[in-house]
């Protein structure tokens, strides 16, 4: 029997833990009630699970359970977090500042958006992918509502400063949104002492299931029209609630928070080793190379092979991808590094590899020798 190749793309998706996998299957067989069912046992079993994740993930980022809203993932929380705050704002403007380097979810939804009216400015981001502050604040206008800026780049694993930006945003009176989704679980995040309105996640990326993630809504935030976002988000029917897929992120959450210190030595352990060995043998370039990153993603520029043909070459012992998930079955040169000013040429030469908790140092050694075959 073939081994199954060595996944080296975590930054897609994880497979799901076993605590979280034991925990959730009761919730399938037999506590099936529907959560907003109050009137019977079942649907106060459901409900009692839904505020339990709910207290799982306040402990996690520090945020209160009630500002926690639950979603299908981070797309469904990104269009809804940006298009309630546009509609809601309009009485005191339509500008939204974001960047050029934004995951696909919300660069799509302000491209939506301005079809409608909304003014949007796209931040450019240095050779590093990093954001100059100041452009971020000479941006802010008296009609600006939002600004939308991830946390960590999903291709580069860059990891912004959210703080400055958030203490910008508040100076301004302006809704700061973050897409915490490479970072929730991973890197310390505390949703309390941060100047952040909103913050979008998913389970996926922390060995929980798919199809379900959330967004957190500060219960202090307000639009600049001094609606209540929380309001806003509250007043969305959401449909019946994913009772085993909460439970899972809750769950998924509790073991996140356990082991991240654990899960963050060990990786930037790994990350550190490949780094070192692809500059010692240049084997190829680290995109980003100066910036402050997440160790959980490496974005590679190889030196002597376009990165279709390494990863088609090695498909049956290697899973390691060109970027966004959501996008890598488009054609196209990745627009994270054409934002940092890559050539097509060097852009079509570069993989990400990201790791997770069970990546090993055999399997990154056989990843090395990899792109040493390729380079040769």
């Amino acid at each position: 029997m073939n081994e199954e190749p060595i996944y080296f793309d975590f930054a897609s998706t994880t497979p799901v833990n076993e605590e979280v996998y034991d925990a959730m299957s009761p919730y399938f067989l037999s506590y099936y009630g529907n959560a907003s069912s109050s009137t019977h046992k079942q649907g106060e079993m459901a409900s009692i699970a839904v505020e339990k994740a709910k207290n799982q993930v306040s402990k996690l980022i520090n945020c209160d359970e009630n500002e926690v809203f639950f979603t299908s993932g981070s797309t469904e929380s990104i269009k809804l977090a940006i298009s309630r705050v546009f509609y809601n704002s309009l009485d005191a403007g339509n500008h939204i500042i974001t960047s050029k380097a934004e995951h696909k979810a919300v660069l799509d939804t302000c491209e939506d958006l301005e079809r409608v009216g909304a003014r949007i400015t796209y931040l450019d981001v240095d050779d590093n992918g990093k954001l100059d502050t100041s452009l971020l604040e000479d941006s802010i206008g008296s009609d600006t509502i939002l600004v939308a800026l991830m946390h960590v780049n999903n291709e580069t694993g860059v990891i912004a400063d959210i703080g400055d930006i958030g203490t910008i945003c508040k100076k301004h009176n302006v809704l700061f949104f973050t897409d915490a989704t490479q970072s929730y679980g991973k890197l310390p995040l505390n949703f309390q002492d941060e100047n952040i309105d909103l913050l979008c996640f998913n389970a996926h990326k922390i060995y929980g299931p798919k199809g379900i993630g959330g967004l957190l809504v500060k219960s202090n935030a307000k639009t600049k029209s001094g609606v209540s976002v929380k309001h806003l988000i509250d007043s969305v029917n959401l449909g019946t609630q994913n009772v085993p897929g909460i439970v899972g992120l809750g769950k998924a959450s509790e073991v996140a928070m356990f082991k991240m210190e654990t899960n963050y030595q060990k990786i930037q352990k790994l990350n550190t080793h490949l780094q070192q060995k692809l500059r010692q043998s240049k084997l190829g370039i680290v995109n980003a190379v100066s910036a402050n990153r997440s160790p959980f993603i490496l974005n590679i520029q190889l030196a002597n092979q376009d990165a279709e043909s390494f990863i088609l070459g090695n498909k049956n012992v290697l899973s390691v991808s060109t970027g966004s998930a959501c996008n890598s079955r488009l054609l196209e040169q990745s627009h994270v590094l054409k934002s940092m000013g890559l050539s097509k040429e060097k852009a079509d030469r570069s993989i990400r590899v990201s790791f997770g908790a069970m990546t090993t140092q055999t399997q990154l050694n056989k990843l090395i020798k990899a792109i040493r075959s390729a380079n040769s």
